[in-house]
């Protein structure tokens, strides 16, 4: 069918390709204003400002009829902190080829001399970086503060499909456009990502642009889209991917209508999308029931337990396997292969338990989704290409369990927080096939208990018991069985300089149903002896001294992944000759509708400080509107937690 497409195309007559080429932008446009520009009023942080860019895609007659796009960038660099977008990386997928590099760097120089160094053909590279993917890269010469750079390339593309145009980025624009000139038997839905409205959106059907042997005269779609004083995108804590969020144009490929009359559908029903799935991504490697029945221990078969048994499923998978790190392999994935070398893709391997599930005879079905790093998925329409994860669904008597085997160290009814991101969807090619929302099976906790004695040479001395479930034990069981435990000992001395850790001893490592216990032995030393005024901070561990949440708006949600709760228990024994003058007020605030809630207390008996600590966060995810609200908590968080108790010698 592809063969039949392209030499349809080579049919095709070039005049309208010829004038769709002529609006390409080219090189020579800078000026002695842009040159002049110390800062950019819009936005005088910025450290580099996007002049004018523009893409221009249509089908390029000379290169056997290929689409090309032709890409102009003209950047002007504030700062020196931005120099690195003088460096250049095109990256390329398998038969695509990158073409026509050129590029110059202006300077000023006295008496508003314009100085251009241009780009050297040699100072370019073009590197394989693995079976499927090449990159070209080159960097423009003599940079300096104040230098606009100019380049242009094109980009010579096989493959159907429109690529997406980033109209935001990290650093602002002034201006940026996409022009498209498309034969009119592609059909494609179009989508605006993010938060900028459109300056320019005249999509056009030109009548009679190509003509075809035989068959007459055909249509053209003709798109040019725009944007014009395009803020920076900000990206701050707790977001998931920025790809939500940056206004970007997106052509989803719908439908090809052969000059034959024959209709080929690309965005169809999620029906025929998860046929398609299922031979093309996943490599028709759900059939390997009888395969893994011959590897699993018959042990493991005959156990009556249904959710014993798939218990074990899973853990003969988790450490039969290690992972490599990599998602989605696409066509590449071959379970069999991964299983006799004892390592694969999450795909592989998460392939390999459903196979391994159904020949126990267990309910499976498989679930995708597109992980935190990777962006969400339309609902509107099947887009295959949206997701780049699988994990499994067990049902056993009648309850759901989610499972991925990739981690060694997570139990059974968990996933790992990349998936946790919206929506997935259930595949279990019979049924209707449905949309779930992905939830952590335990609620993330932490309760850290601190025992202190202040001794006369002002040495603190005692022990750090902390209690993790969910999350936050998943994640200290993976680090310790990653590293050492000295090495681990070593993290924690980084992040925490001002104590030393005398001794360490932790409980139920192996076991990933039950919290994990750490036992610290502590001391934090002194300058010097007491003196006759004592002031101390409370809060040893787990202190919160900077709101990770800085922006004066922010569009885009905050995303923790998941709701959490921390204990913070503090017992401080203060020597006998010390009164207590001062110690924290007692608070407690609250986000609204439920969303968390901070509430400390402390009190003094005899010569025991007490003081308890409680924050929650309620929510996975809390909207634009919210963020104000939020902002606000972790500021009085900081300020509660910059609270002191002072001592004063009887």
């Amino acid at each position: 069918m592809k063969r039949k497409i392209v030499l349809t195309i080579i049919l095709f007559c070039g005049l309208l390709m010829h004038s769709q080429k002529e609006k390409s932008t080219h090189l020579g446009l800078t000026t002695i204003e842009e040159l002049k520009m110390n800062v950019y009023e819009k936005d005088t942080t910025a450290n580099a400002v996007v002049l004018y860019e523009h893409a221009n895609l249509y089908i390029d007659k000379e290169n056997d009829y290929n689409t090309r796009i032709d890409y102009y960038y003209r950047i002007k660099i504030l700062d020196k902190t931005a120099f690195n977008l003088a460096n250049i990386v095109v990256n390329l997928y398998k038969k695509k080829r990158a073409v026509d590099f050129r590029g110059i760097t202006y300077n000023l120089k006295e008496g508003n001399f314009i100085q251009k160094t241009s780009l050297l053909q040699k100072n370019i590279f073009t590197t394989k970086e693995n079976e499927k993917w090449t990159s070209t890269k080159f960097t423009l010469p003599n940079i300096k503060e104040g230098s606009v750079i100019e380049y242009t390339y094109s980009v010579i593309n096989p493959y159907l499909g429109i690529p997406d145009w980033e109209f935001q980025s990290d650093i602002p624009k002034i201006k940026s456009e996409f022009n498209a000139a498309v034969l009119g038997n592609y059909k494609y839905k179009i989508r605006i990502v993010g938060f900028q409205k459109l300056d320019k959106n005249n999509p056009t059907i030109k009548k009679d642009c190509v003509y075809i042997d035989g068959l007459g005269y055909g249509d053209c779609a003709i798109f040019s889209y725009g944007m014009n004083n395009i803020p920076a995108f900000k990206e701050e804590n707790y977001m998931l991917s920025k790809k939500n969020y940056m206004s970007r144009l997106v052509f989803d490929l719908e439908s090809y209508h052969s000059p034959t009359g024959e209709i080929i559908k690309y965005t169809t029903t999620w029906k025929e999308a998860d046929k398609k799935l299922k031979k093309l991504f996943l490599n028709n490697q759900t059939t390997k029931k009888n395969y893994f029945k011959r590897r699993i221990p018959e042990s493991i078969l005959s156990i009556k337990n249904n959710l014993e048994k798939a218990k074990k499923v899973y853990s003969f998978i988790q450490n039969h396997y290690t992972w490599n790190n990599e998602y989605w392999n696409s066509d590449d994935e071959q379970v069999k292969d991964a299983y006799n070398n004892k390592t694969g893709s999450a795909s592989e391997i998460n392939l390999s338990l459903y196979n391994s599930l159904r020949a126990a005879k267990i309910e499976a079905s498989l679930i995708i989704l597109s992980t935190r790093n990777n962006g969400i998925p339309t609902d509107l329409y099947p887009v295959i290409n949206d997701f780049n994860y699988v994990i499994v669904k067990a049902l056993i008597n009648n309850k759901p369990y989610y499972l991925d085997a990739t981690n060694k160290y997570f139990p059974f009814g968990e996933v790992p927080e990349r998936c946790l991101n919206g929506r997935a969807r259930e595949i279990n090619f019979k049924e209707k096939n449905d949309w779930i929302i992905l939830k952590p099976k335990t609620k993330a906790t932490k309760t850290s208990s601190v025992k202190l004695e202040l001794t006369e040479n002002g040495e603190l001395i005692g022990d750090l018991t902390v209690r993790s479930n969910g999350f936050f034990a998943y994640k200290i069981r993976e680090k310790l069985n990653n590293l050492s435990e000295d090495a681990y000992i070593e993290t924690i001395n980084d992040n925490n300089s001002f104590f030393e850790i005398d001794d360490y001893k932790v409980f139920d490592k192996e076991e990933t149903d039950k919290p994990l216990k750490e036992v610290y032995t502590v001391t934090i030393p002194s300058n010097k002896n007491l003196s006759d005024k004592i002031r101390l901070n409370p809060f040893f561990f787990e202190r919160i001294d900077e709101n990770p949440f800085k922006l004066d708006e922010r569009l885009y949600p905050v995303d923790f992944g998941y709701a959490r709760k921390n204990n913070y228990l503090l017992k401080l024994q203060i020597p006998d000759n010390y009164k207590v003058t001062l110690l924290p007020k007692d608070v407690a605030f609250s986000l609204p509708n439920k969303g968390g809630s901070f509430i400390m207390k402390t009190e003094k008996k005899e010569n025991v400080i007490s003081m308890h600590v409680r924050m929650s966060i309620n929510k996975r995810k809390y909207t634009s509107e919210e963020y104000y609200n939020l902002k606000e908590f972790y500021n009085q968080i900081v300020i509660t937690e910059n609270s002191y108790i002072i001592l004063e010698k009887k």
